[in-house]
């Protein structure tokens, strides 16, 4: 997901978080009997009731700002359905007649197969990135076993060159992660 995006959750989330706290408190607290002598009377002041009873457009204002906090809401959940995916992958070469594209699932699922065929790797995953261009990213897992530099090796000079081959794109940006697989307990005793 976006860097950007996941602060913004973290910041909302936390100040609704608190808000939501400090009322639940204040709710508790009230039934606890911690407000004597307040525990008859109503939430809003007489004033504030009587505006509200006769100002038309009192109602008209308050659903304008539900309406824009469901807006808001709605903006917020559809930034989290977003992703930076690519779907397709254009291969039109320009100046050339009709059109080329792949699904970029085709070229992801080839890329970790290929990873995965290489001595060491238990598990790997790719994807197409179109932020600011194509960029293609692979996560590799790696048993004990693995030679790090050979996997690596092996990654930046076959797997990453037949992926550039594949899209004719010779420049194209590969973001490579390895991850080490931590050892159990039980799996010492195996070798």
């Amino acid at each position: 997901m976006n860097p950007r995006v996941d602060v913004l959750n973290r910041v909302l989330l936390g100040l609704i978080g608190a808000l939501l706290l400090a009322a639940g408190g204040l709710g508790i607290a009230a039934g606890a009997g911690a407000f004597h002598g307040h525990s008859d009377r109503r939430v809003l002041p007489a004033g504030v009731r009587d505006f509200a009873r006769t100002t038309n457009w009192f109602w008209w204002a308050v659903a304008a700002v539900c309406l824009v906090v469901a807006v808001l809401a709605l903006r917020w959940l559809l930034d989290q359905l977003r992703t930076d995916r690519a779907s397709r992958l254009d291969l039109t070469v320009d100046g050339r007649e009709g059109v080329t594209l792949v699904h970029s699932g085709a070229l992801t699922d080839a890329v970790a197969q290929e990873a995965e065929s290489l001595r060491g790797v238990t598990r790997a995953t790719a994807a197409l990135r179109e932020r600011r261009g194509k960029k293609l990213t692979l996560a590799v897992n790696l048993a004990d076993y693995a030679d790090i530099a050979a996997v690596r090796s092996a990654l930046e000079g076959t797997v990453v060159t037949h992926a550039r081959q594949a899209v004719d794109d010779p420049t194209l940006p590969v973001d490579i992660e390895l991850r080490q697989r931590k050892g159990r307990a039980g799996d010492r005793g195996l070798r």
